[in-house]
């Protein structure tokens, strides 16, 4: 059985030092894969001759099916020729810097092809492809035709930077493209919490325009939106407080007798001998604790309408609740009978509970949460 197990282990070995070495990616005709390989094996095995002998076999084949296919695509009606073409010259001069990294296929492929003046001028005549594909999808109009414009303008500024007037082109493409979304003020009837609404409002304003950063999605406040015009938003963010209560006040008191856990000393008595020794025995004591509890909380719709139809596309509610607790009392009787907690429920004193402006924002913490979470799944989505 062991050496069955050290056989399968060698046999292992074999199996991935041939693919390390490119030997099953040059058999399957994916030439580029095997030169690749085969330089990385030589770089921590200059001495691997397998590595050498796919290196020798591949690099030829390689240059000579990259070359057919760009002259089978310059041959072609294809609009996008050169800018195919750019790639695969890209992967010939990754080839030809790979070898002359490696002093063993450097040895190997003495004479190894750069093709960077043949990428240059295919990227000349790269850009102007995307460029007026770019202008082509401009003309559609519409938010997808829009992200394909960018994408094809920044594409040929990558080839040619600055090409033509590509800068104010990807501008008007990206504004094309750019899902545009107002949110809503949080309407509160009540002017008492209008100031913890507002401070609400401006949490969940600063998060969608710090923590959601896509590049075709743009928040607006309803003020950004008069500054800038903008007439025809594609979306509006709808919030507001279905129904809330803040400083719902329960009061309880209650009563209780209670007796010390373990005997204590309560006097002393003397003996018929004269010894005079301590009593020890349980103590009682009665009391008296009063409970307050403060309950704060609501219920928040969340609507994302699509401003042309106006039809609602996520509609949405998220409650939270805030309870302020407190307690204080007194107690008739021996103090040893207390617990250490009952004992520091006495020495409290009544105390008023938090301003509903701060219940307000309390009860409004795990909405937020919430919240945020689902605008954030939501607009990941564009």
């Amino acid at each position: 059985m062991k050496k069955t197990l050290h056989y399968i282990f060698i046999a292992l070995i074999i199996s991935l030092s041939s693919c390390s070495s490119g030997e099953k990616a040059l058999q399957q005709g994916n030439y580029f894969a095997a030169v690749s390989k085969s330089i990385d094996r030589l770089r921590s095995n200059p001495d691997k001759a397998k590595a050498q002998e796919t290196l020798l076999a591949s690099y030829p084949l390689a240059v000579q099916w990259f070359e057919r296919e760009i002259n089978n695509l310059q041959a072609s009606a294809d609009p996008f020729k050169n800018t195919k073409s750019v790639g695969k010259y890209q992967l010939l001069n990754r080839m030809y810097n790979d070898i002359n990294r490696c002093p063993t296929a450097l040895q190997l492929i003495p004479n190894a092809k750069s093709y960077q003046n043949e990428l240059e001028l295919t990227k000349q005549n790269a850009a102007p492809e995307c460029y007026q594909a770019g202008l082509n999808e401009l003309v559609k109009g519409g938010r997808q035709n829009g992200i394909n414009a960018y994408n094809h303008f920044q594409k040929a500024n990558s080839f040619v930077p600055n090409y033509k007037d590509v800068q104010i082109k990807l501008e008007e493409a990206e504004y094309m493209a750019t899902l545009k979304v107002i949110i809503e003020h949080i309407p509160v009837n009540s002017q008492k919490y209008k100031l913890s609404s507002e401070f609400f409002q401006d949490q969940v304003t600063q998060y969608l325009f710090h923590n959601i950063k896509r590049r075709f999605v743009r928040f607006y406040t309803p003020k950004q939106t008069e500054l800038e015009k903008l007439e025809y938003p594609d979306q509006i963010i709808s919030m507001g407080f279905e129904d809330f209560v803040v400083g719902e006040t329960h009061d309880t008191n209650y009563e209780k007798n209670v007796v010390s856990a373990d005997s204590v000393e309560v006097g002393s008595t003397t003996l018929k001998n004269g010894e005079k020794i301590k009593v020890y025995n349980k103590v009682k004591a009665k009391l008296h604790i009063h409970k307050r509890e403060v309950i704060s909380k609501g219920l928040l719709s969340l609507k994302v309408i699509e401003f042309g139809n106006q039809k609602i596309i996520s509609d949405k509610q998220f409650g939270g609740q805030f309870n302020w607790f407190y307690e204080w009392g007194h107690f008739n009787g021996d103090e040893r009978a207390l617990t250490k907690e009952e004992l520091e429920i006495c020495e409290h004193e009544p105390i008023l509970p938090p301003p509903h402006q701060d219940l307000f924002v309390e009860f409004t913490k795990p909405i937020y949460t919430d919240l945020t979470q689902e605008l954030r799944r939501f607009y990941n989505r564009y």
